[in-house]
């Protein structure tokens, strides 16, 4: 069983050149100057795969020791039978097996992460770290396998045709105040009317009883809630996920110690071709309840 979700994923972590939506919007949509690019990505593409680039060296390696948070659903987390499961976890072992290397992954407190692997416990962190200025200077990080990505959501029924900003304009759009989300509606979505929310359940429940046209936020989460009994069927996604590298997408790596720089070419090597092969997003249905893309 699933644990701890809604108090862990707040820890998910180039610009891009315009905002991108994953997903079809109407052309009218697409011909608006203030309108975000669009593209339609049917599986999940968060890699940048050079297929001229020189192969890694398959050199024979010493058994990697891999260290995952143990309460960070979906991407790791512990199973009754004290196994470790996940999305970060998997992925992970389907890399391991790709790149022909030996792998034992650790359970470590989100707090003892960055010490162990510090200290030579660890060869890499598959889960559960926040990059950060000093890590991206200081370890061998692979390229990003995820971003979080935001979701606008609306009630059945609501009569919204796309959710670009002239589509949202004068509308009630919900978003947790203070977040890289309403940073985000306010430098795009200046025409709507913004209401800001204390916090992701009340601005759930604001949209579920009507107090809300649409809400904005993470789309992961968007995912479980309108999953959830809670819920009650009452809302489904507007649109495709959005990507703003400016705010609130951050980039998901394996953080992998800098002496082991071989480690890392290797897990990127096999990260792309379990991409390509469509492995990473048979993995990511495992553990998700509809798409988040």
């Amino acid at each position: 069983m699933i644990s701890g979700f809604s108090a862990n994923t707040r820890r998910l972590g180039a610009t891009l050149a315009m905002l991108l939506i994953l997903g079809a919007l109407p052309a009218s949509a697409q011909e608006q100057p203030e309108a975000p690019a669009v593209e339609q990505i049917p599986i999940p593409r968060f890699r940048a795969i050079d297929a001229d680039a020189p192969h890694a060296e398959r050199t024979p390696l010493p058994t990697i020791r891999l260290l995952a948070e143990p309460d960070f659903a979906p991407w790791s987390f512990t199973l009754d039978d004290g196994t470790l499961a996940g999305i970060s976890v998997d992925l992970a072992r389907a890399a391991c097996t790709e790149a022909g290397l030996t792998c034992e992954i650790s359970a470590t407190p989100f707090t003892g992460l960055l010490p162990a692997l510090l200290k030579g416990d660890g060869d890499a962190i598959i889960s559960g770290l926040r990059l950060n200025n000093d890590l991206m200077t200081n370890m061998a990080l692979t390229r990003p396998y995820f971003r979080s990505m935001g979701r606008f959501m609306i009630r059945r029924g609501t009569q919204v045709a796309a959710a670009d900003p002239r589509s949202l304009a004068g509308r009630r759009v919900g978003v947790v105040g203070g977040t890289a989300h309403e940073a985000f509606l306010k430098a795009h979505y200046d025409k709507s009317q913004l209401v800001a929310q204390p916090d992701e359940a009340t601005m759930f429940e604001a949209l579920r009883t009507g107090a809300l046209d649409v809400a904005f936020g993470d789309s992961l989460h968007m995912s479980f809630w309108m999953n959830s009994d809670g819920a009650r069927k009452c809302c489904a996604a507007l649109g495709g996920a959005v990507i703003d590298t400016e705010t609130f997408s951050r980039p998901l790596v394996y953080v992998v110690r800098a002496d082991k720089a071989a480690v890392r070419d290797r897990f990127d090597e096999a990260l792309d071709k379990l991409e390509e092969s469509g492995t990473t997003a048979s993995i990511f249905a495992r553990y998700l309840p509809a798409p988040v893309w």
